[in-house]
């Protein structure tokens, strides 16, 4: 198996990215299991983050589903890369990844 690294994030118009691997893994679904993203992180030697947009720093009414004026923060440590930006019910969310140990 090829080891998952980071890229560049090229966000689209709306602000949304997702890093191929990870989109191979969602295959197009809005939902995967906690045990099938623990199979894969596991079978990749990754682990990860979430990070949540605030959205006392937004307006709803004129932002709606663009999000690319928000630049989420990486967690502490090393070797955090982008796995996807995007939305979800909760809101936008970007999901980090990283090699387990910290770096990539």
């Amino acid at each position: 198996m090829n080891k998952i690294t980071a890229l560049p994030v090229e966000r689209d118009r709306e602000g949304y990215w997702i890093h191929p691997a990870y989109d191979q893994l969602c295959a197009g679904r809005e939902f995967i299991s906690t045990d099938e993203l623990n199979t894969w992180l596991e079978a990749n030697g990754l682990e990860w983050k979430i990070s949540y947009r605030d959205y006392e720093e937004i307006d709803p009414d004129v932002d709606g589903y663009d999000i690319s004026a928000w630049q989420p923060e990486a967690p502490e440590g090393d070797g955090w890369f982008v796995g996807s930006i995007h939305d979800t019910e909760d809101g936008a969310v970007c999901i980090w990844l990283r090699n387990k140990g910290g770096t990539e």
